[in-house]
């Protein structure tokens, strides 16, 4: 994996998405996963055939494939957090 940059570019590794329209589909990505997962208690999560890990793998790919802000770094932290075990 490459090494992210003060400015959250990434040097010597993938490419991430940029621009934005890459921010326009991280806000609709972000505000999706916390409205669901602020709609439904843990345990319904882990019940429903969309459990916990699987918005944890979300987050990680929005991690992985798009520059983001350090507000939208804070925001997958928060929807982390609420995610926990």
């Amino acid at each position: 994996m490459g090494i992210i940059s003060d400015q959250g570019l990434c040097r010597d590794g993938p490419s991430k998405m940029s621009g934005t329209h890459s921010e326009k589909l991280v806000h609709s990505e972000l505000l999706h996963i916390k409205l669901v997962t602020e709609r439904l208690s843990n345990a319904e999560l882990d019940r429903s055939g969309l459990p916990r890990a699987y918005w944890r793998k979300r987050l990680s790919a929005l991690t992985q494939t798009h520059q983001l802000t350090q507000a939208q770094f804070d925001e997958i932290d928060r929807i982390l957090g609420a995610l926990r075990d």
